[in-house]
């Protein structure tokens, strides 16, 4: 978005080096002070949420941990592990768990299995974790296989499949019975979840003993900017 952003305002600036009326060019120049407002925007979010500025990524990856209700003994699933941040996270804050991250991955994403594998291994927990690549919509994995799963901010990305519902239960499918689990997403989106406590009530029907919901942007403080851009999103936790 932010590359859109400038080749948008060159478009409308470059024109003005050239022998043009004056009129055209006070035009050209009004819009392209006009657009610079978004895509001020965009690259304070893009500084907020880059690697400039950990901060922020550190929380909320931490928040999906701390609510994971899990004792860290047995194996654990990090569903749509991006870079290996979370599942790597997980793995040190349990030593003695062994973590599996899945991804899709794709042109879409600077981001790989091989990348994954080297930011395990530079943080020390690389035989802890296997990464393999899945998707989150149909997991390779038995019923009940995992002892906790986790996932941050990824079921909204999945583009084969628009029930977006059906990635919860398709996750929950693959964790044991009283096994734990921690997922944020997008789920105050009501186009994409509908509404939460029929979200909470429908995982309920599934057979899940215990769910709990809590609005991410409540959690820690941030910038009016940055709160207003998380706002739909949310982190569901329990016991299935």
């Amino acid at each position: 978005m932010i590359y859109f952003f400038i080749i948008v305002f060159l478009v409308l600036v470059i024109p003005t080096i050239f022998q043009i009326s004056l009129t055209i060019k006070i035009i050209l120049w009004i819009i392209a002070g006009v657009w610079l407002l978004p895509f001020s925007y965009m690259m304070y979010l893009y500084w907020y949420f880059s690697l400039n500025n950990k901060e922020i990524q550190y929380k909320i990856w931490e928040l999906v941990i701390k609510k994971l209700p899990w004792n860290g003994r047995g194996k654990a699933l990090d569903i749509g592990t991006g870079a290996g941040a979370l599942a790597i996270e997980l793995a040190k804050k349990f030593p003695e768990s062994d973590v599996v991250g899945i991804d899709y991955w794709g042109k879409g994403w600077n981001y790989s299995k091989q990348q994954c594998e080297e930011n395990a291994k530079h943080e020390g927990v690389a035989d802890q974790i296997v990464f393999q690549k899945a998707s989150a919509s149909s997991l390779p994995f038995n019923d009940g296989e995992f002892d906790a799963i986790v996932s941050n901010f990824v079921y909204h990305e999945v583009r084969d499949t628009r029930d977006k519902r059906g990635l919860i239960n398709e996750s929950l499918r693959v964790l044991k019975k009283g096994g734990t689990f921690s997922l944020q997403d997008t789920f105050k989106n009501k186009r994409r979840y509908g509404i939460t406590e029929d979200l909470i009530r429908q995982i309920k029907e599934w057979g899940i003993q215990q769910v709990n919901f809590i609005e991410t942007v409540e959690e820690f403080s941030m910038p009016k900017l940055v709160k207003s851009e998380l706002k739909s999103m949310g982190l569901l936790y329990g016991i299935k």
